[in-house]
């Protein structure tokens, strides 16, 4: 193939491949810029959490009778049992897996879970460092791909008056907060979306549609550093001047 005929067919399919690869190429880089300006902390609510002083668990009586608590769970199987806090309160969890779990009262024995909503919004107002007042709080029993909240079900999301939205969602089986969003980490998720160019669960990086994309972004690109060496100096061959006649 002559070095105008390489030069056109490059051109052709620079020119072809070039608007559709260039909208994902400008997609990649708007994420990256959101992704490196706006720290981690942010997108996590971190700086919004409040400091709490772990309770000292050995001042409390424990009079439920753990063995009673295990028999009337309605859990199938156990896999772990633990001592914890509850707004002051000590706490009995028990977990058969990471969507079935219970609460009962280290004192009297009662069972607790599903927590309450006016006790969602004491945890998440107990987790919030910011003075704003709670808007309301919604129970979520079920959640489709893709939406904000990924975790354990059902759960409590209480939402706070403030300028980034801010929502806490509160296990309403372990009664202790599993997920803070916010306009931060909804647009970060979104950008998230978009640079995995997975459009449903956003969360599989090694889609088919990605692969093809990138591929052929780099085909692209080498196009044009090809097209830029045939149209330079640098690609011609050199001319040798005849000798001047005397």
């Amino acid at each position: 193939m002559s070095r105008s005929s390489r030069q056109k067919f490059i051109r052709i399919w620079h020119r072809r491949l070039g608007p559709i690869v260039g909208i994902q190429l400008l997609l990649w880089s708007l994420g990256g810029l959101y992704f490196s300006w706006v720290h981690l902390t942010l997108v996590r609510s971190e700086t919004d959490m409040a400091i709490i002083d772990p309770p000292d668990l050995k001042q409390a009586r424990y009079t439920a009778d753990i063995q009673s608590i295990i028999a009337n769970s309605r859990l199938t199987h156990l896999e772990a049992i633990s001592l914890a806090s509850l707004l002051g309160d000590p706490v009995y969890r028990l977990v058969q897996d990471d969507a079935h779990a219970e609460l009962y009262h280290a004192v009297t024995g009662e069972r607790l879970s599903p927590i309450s909503e006016a006790t969602a919004i004491a945890l998440a107002e107990a987790d919030f460092a910011p003075a704003v007042p709670v808007l309301n709080a919604l129970l979520v029993e079920e959640v489709s791909p893709g939406e904000e909240y990924r975790g354990p079900l059902p759960a409590w999301r209480v939402n706070f008056d403030n300028w980034k939205k801010s929502a806490l969602y509160v296990s309403a089986n372990e009664g202790w907060v599993v997920s803070r969003r916010s306009t931060i980490w909804r647009a970060f998720d979104f950008l998230w979306m978009l640079h995995i160019m997975d459009y449903k669960e956003r969360d599989n990086f090694n889609n088919w549609l990605i692969r093809i994309v990138s591929l052929l972004g780099v085909v692209t690109v080498f196009s044009g550093y090809y097209l830029f060496y045939l149209t330079s100096s640098i690609g011609r061959p050199s001319r040798k001047k005849s000798p001047a006649r005397s």
